[in-house]
């Protein structure tokens, strides 16, 4: 059993950035590989690595003086992990729950209705998001919109606006929890409805 990083704890609560990057130096490695054998996909992968990072110093005054950093970050990378693949479960299921409804909607002229209701719920839908890319920071705004809408790589980015590759992960990690918290209840509530339709 390892022991309590008591010493590491205290100095990550005063809020030493430099325990915290060594922390990060010493650990993003391995929890990268290890998220990457839930996920696969090596973005996603780093993006669960930087979601743990992200929750150690947002909770870090909350952390037990008896907390083994090892422990609690491979926890948190897996918790992170597995709510990915949880909403990528039921994305799936939405996703072929709506092909099966195409399908019926061709072999019935009267569900046709349904497609348009699809319609309406799918613009909404980008509406919402547009929105809520629009209330991002203007800096987070823009990488953000460089990353996924003109699908350019971090490096590029980061050469590009005359940044480091950090800077831009940080600002795509914070537009996601800002688009998530955007979205989530929204989301939830259509998946809700088109499964009560089906």
């Amino acid at each position: 059993m390892q022991e309590p990083d008591l010493k590491i704890i205290k100095l990550l609560k005063s809020g030493n950035q430099k325990v915290f990057e060594s922390i990060f130096q010493k650990y993003n490695g391995i929890l990268f590989v290890y998220a990457k054998e839930y996920v696969v996909d090596t973005e996603v992968a780093n993006e669960m690595v930087q979601e743990t990072f992200l929750k150690l110093w947002e909770v870090k005054d909350t952390l037990s003086d008896n907390t083994t950093i090892q422990s609690y970050l491979y926890r948190i990378t897996r918790n992170n992990c597995l709510n990915y693949l949880k909403h990528l479960k039921v994305h799936e299921k939405y996703k072929k729950l709506t092909i099966a409804r195409r399908m019926e909607i061709s072999l019935n002229y009267s569900a046709l209705s349904a497609d348009s209701a699809d319609k309406i719920i799918s613009e909404e839908l980008e509406e919402k998001i547009d929105f809520a890319i629009k209330s991002l920071p203007p800096k987070c705004k823009l990488i953000f919109k460089m990353s996924r809408q003109e699908e350019k790589k971090y490096k590029e980015i980061a050469e590009e606006l005359n940044l480091s590759v950090k800077t831009i992960e940080n600002q795509i990690l914070k537009a996601l929890k800002i688009l998530r918290k955007h979205l989530e209840d929204y989301i939830t509530i259509i998946i809700m409805l088109l499964l009560n339709n089906f």
